[in-house]
């Protein structure tokens, strides 16, 4: 019977074509569940050459391409929160246009599409094969040193713990592979754990490979920013850190965030300073805490095709981790769908999704946001233009992204096109961690060790907070704007965690960010605070009021979609149904258990 469900589960065989020249990589696959690695890899002729543990690193990478993660990151991330909407012109025929109508309305079924996480587990299985066989390749490949493989090691423990930590922020209970799966007679049967002994493993695991990583600035290319390195290890740290200290209340896992927070902040001032070609005249002759792309130039830098230098633009120095699609014209055909053209079509002039208009408008005469109703705080916000079409008209109703969709910057004041271009693909890349990212992931941190800390009410740790945000929140300001529209510093914790909370909003929106963001916010204030050692089926909190506030502020009426958000279970996604009848071991989320089928 074993046998027989895991050849239900494989359905058809994942081709695995790689290039040892580029992170080119395609996938397909005939079902959700596919996770095993292409049959070259499993065969023992394999594992004898150093090219071959470097093909499989990059395989593993490349999991996190495939079409059904980048669409499913923006649904999990962006579309569940207040920033995106379901576009209104979308016809029938459109393929996910019923599945994100479910969500949409808070009644997702089992088999929704955006339930699956096969890619997660494909990238999770390549890093358990190399971490499993590459140490032998020492013994047969002189090339091939204890150095490359401590370096392989480390990428591999970072990635698979970015894996699991982004899949149990997706799903609470999720099953842990004990290690790789090689064939279809595999046990694929792993037991759900909790999201306590998933985040001390990352953590274990993070800190492991923390010991044999690599700099951020070791290549000189796209695998500085392509490859999990030191950097992107300490962002991910810092990200788990703050995702635990929301729920547990801890004031030393908020520490531990601003302590890796400021190792990445130092290691990127240092790596700028270190590099005669990265000084700009007039701007760096000042020594800095952060060096951030110009005003002129973010965009271009950031997310554009080509920089002002006319060098490929994203891999941007202040980035840290992207997958890469730009640096190989590797087309990324989900954000493509899910931004700009929903069937990969030139006649489609619009993809799945739109932003609601709160995040297409700025706020009338220029009030400054602090209490979280409002995203931007003026039209003066750069931001607003290089990230929306059409951005601040009162005669749209939902707003074209643009950030990774233009490629190229709106212009200073809006002076260049500002309309959807019609190139054939899009070739942006998908962004993990950027600087800015860290930068308030400490300020939000900060804030909360201003109670938490126990200092008295001296602290300067609010303070400290809002100059992070001014600080990015200046970047996207004229030289003549940034005194006229500063943000507003305030003695109040609650003041100051809803500024930093919007400011994130304003620089990370459509990054799919925004969703875990509100999340950390709504677990802070649970009236009764959350167990991380309990599963969704042995217990609950009630959500927050403020927090229903925020994330179902997009809707026409808020209020008749609250019952249907009234404690954390419904925070998470269902478990795709083929996963639950396959595997006798998953228990459902008790919110969809109703519609599965046993």
């Amino acid at each position: 019977m074993q046998r027989l469900k895991n050849l239900k589960r494989l359905g058809c065989v994942a081709l695995l074509l790689f290039s040892l020249s580029s992170p080119l990589v395609f996938l397909t696959s005939c079902v959700d569940t596919v996770i095993l690695p292409d049959n070259k890899t499993v065969d023992e002729d394999f594992w004898q050459k150093k090219t071959e543990v470097d093909a499989v690193v990059a395989a593993a990478y490349a999991q996190l391409r495939d079409a059904t993660a980048i669409r499913n990151m923006i649904v999990w991330g962006d579309f569940r929160s207040d920033e995106l909407m379901v576009t209104s012109s979308l016809p029938a025929s459109a393929a996910y246009k019923t599945a994100l109508a479910q969500i949409y309305s808070l009644n997702i079924d089992t088999e929704n599409s955006f339930t699956s996480w096969y890619p997660f587990y494909s990238a999770i299985n390549y890093c358990n094969l190399v971490l499993q066989k590459a140490e032998g390749v020492i013994a047969v490949d002189p090339d091939y040193t204890q150095g490359d493989y401590d370096a392989n090691k480390a990428q591999m423990l970072a990635l698979r713990a970015f894996c699991y930590f982004y899949l149990t922020r997706v799903f609470h209970d999720i099953p842990v592979t004990p290690k790789a799966y090689l064939n279809s007679s595999d046990d694929f049967d792993a037991p759900q754990a909790n999201p306590d002994s998933v985040l001390n493993m990352c953590i274990n695991d993070l800190k492991e490979a923390s010991k044999y990583a690599i700099s951020g600035s070791t290549f000189g290319d796209w695998r500085d920013k392509g490859y999990l390195n030191q950097d992107g290890i300490n962002a991910i740290l810092a990200d788990i850190y703050l995702w635990r200290a929301s729920i547990n209340r801890d004031a030393a896992d908020y520490e531990a965030c601003v302590e890796y927070c400021d190792k990445v902040i130092k290691a990127k001032k240092e790596a700028y300073e270190l590099n005669p070609r990265n000084h700009r005249p007039g701007v760096d002759d000042v020594e800095k805490d952060y060096y951030l792309s110009d005003y002129e130039d973010m965009y271009n830098d950031i997310f554009g095709q080509i920089r002002q230098d006319g060098q490929r633009g994203q891999n941007a120095e202040e980035s840290i981790f992207e997958l890469q699609f730009n640096s190989s014209d590797v087309s990324n055909p989900s954000l493509e769908q899910m931004y700009f053209r929903y069937g990969n079509s030139t006649s489609n002039a619009f993809g799945y999704l739109k932003a609601s208009s709160l995040f297409g408008r700025a706020a009338k005469g220029g009030n400054v946001v602090i209490d979280g109703t409002g995203v931007w705080n003026n039209s003066a916000d750069q931001r607003l233009f290089e990230f929306l079409y059409d951005a601040n008209s009162d005669n749209v109703e939902q707003f074209g992204v643009r950030k990774f969709v233009a490629t190229v910057s709106a212009g200073t004041n809006n002076t260049a096109d500002n309309k959807v271009d019609t190139r054939s693909n899009v070739y942006q890349n998908w962004i993990f961690y950027r600087l800015t990212d860290v930068m308030l992931m400490k300020a939000e941190a900060l804030v909360q060790l201003y109670e938490l800390g126990g200092r008295a009410e001296d602290d300067p740790r609010n303070e400290q907070a809002f100059l992070i945000c001014k600080y990015v929140n200046d970047r996207s300001l004229s030289d003549a704007n940034k005194n006229n529209y500063a943000l507003k510093y305030s003695l109040y914790k609650d003041y100051m965690e809803l500024l930093v909370l919007a400011e994130r909003a304003r620089e990370l929106c459509f990054e799919g960010k925004r969703w875990f963001d509100l999340m950390r916010y709504n677990y802070r204030h649970t009236a009764a605070k959350a167990d991380l050692t309990k599963k969704l089926t042995e217990g609950y909190v009630a959500n927050f009021d403020g927090f229903l506030d925020l994330a179902l502020r997009k809707y026409a009426v808020p209020s008749a979609m609250k019952a249907k958000m009234r404690d954390e279970r419904y925070l998470y996604m269902p478990i795709n149904q083929d996963e639950v009848e396959l595997n006798p071991n998953l228990r459902q989320n008790p919110v969809y258990k109703s519609s599965a089928k046993y």
